[in-house]
């Protein structure tokens, strides 16, 4: 693992780059400091971005809500949910008669992510024994915990209705530190009890080859992933076959006892890299050149 004092100190031939968007460009809230500034070097000096992310919604939701943030749409080549590869998935599913998953639905999930299949002939129901799958989103609110959705959970795996998680993490991060649970939690727990999970998003190949697919005909040796998780970007890039680099000051702040902008005790990262078994080629504290 190569630390970082800041991107202009890459090799050049990552002429591609794959960011993550929460706990890397901002926090929910507020756009980390430096990345407009970060994000418009790397586009005029000829860099090719996309942003990959594990937001449960379309992607064109993120767009909207990125520019109330300042990171507007010129400073990116293309954005990719993993809740637009549901929505693709899903809509494919739909144009083969349903073959995959069932027409019926149940929701687990807040009320700003239940439009994710809008436009789509599927049916939202309420109850888990109409339902022929489960769809899950995340949490209701930033202090949600497990025991919020556990009844509907327990209600799934009763019919063993087939889990869709269209956010494969775990937690997310504020600059100050606060976390807050995501589906993937959710789908994780329902995979203890037995229930079978479809998953969209990092770290699963599909995603990744559908932003290479965007970018185009280019080399994987060309591209590098930038990401603050290690079991969904560091993970998802080192089993594509791209090179990736950690950004420390996100989901991994609180583990490591540092701010967003501190750079990471070397034999405190070390252990948890050990411990997750997963190593980016890089590191650096947060997105800067």
């Amino acid at each position: 693992m190569l630390p970082l004092s800041s991107l202009s100190y890459l090799p050049p031939h990552y002429s591609h780059f794959i960011l993550d968007v929460w706990g890397v460009l901002h926090d929910g809230i507020s756009a980390y400091p430096s990345v407009v500034e970060t994000l418009s070097r790397l586009k005029k000096s000829g860099k090719k971005i996309g942003l990959l992310s594990n937001a449960p919604r379309r992607s064109f939701k993120v767009v909207q809500i990125l520019k109330k943030l300042g990171i507007t749409a010129d400073l990116y080549d293309f954005i990719l949910t993993s809740g637009e590869a549901a929505f693709l998935a899903m809509q494919k599913n739909q144009e083969e008669g349903f073959k995959n998953f069932g027409r019926n639905y149940l929701y687990i999930g807040p009320q700003k992510d239940i439009d994710l299949l809008e436009g789509l002939n599927y049916t939202k129901v309420e109850d888990a024994k109409d339902a022929d799958i489960v769809i899950t989103t995340g949490f209701d609110g930033e202090s949600s915990t497990l025991a919020e959705k556990l009844p509907q959970v327990i209600a799934a795996k009763k019919y063993d209705l087939p889990m869709i998680c269209v956010n494969p993490d775990l937690i997310v991060v504020r600059q100050n530190g606060d976390e807050m649970i995501c589906a993937g939690a959710l789908a994780r727990e329902y995979e203890k009890i037995g229930g079978k999970v479809f998953y969209y998003g990092k770290p699963f190949p599909a995603v990744y080859k559908m932003a290479c697919e965007i970018f185009g005909h280019i080399e994987k040796s060309q591209i590098i992933a930038i990401g603050d998780g290690m079991e969904t970007d560091i993970k998802g890039a080192n089993d594509f076959g791209i090179d990736s680099i950690l950004v420390t000051g996100g989901i991994l702040a609180k583990s490591l006892q540092i701010k967003f902008w501190q750079n990471a005790d070397e034999k405190k990262l070390t252990e948890i890299c050990q411990n997750y078994q997963i190593f980016p080629k890089f590191i650096i504290s947060n997105l800067k050149l």
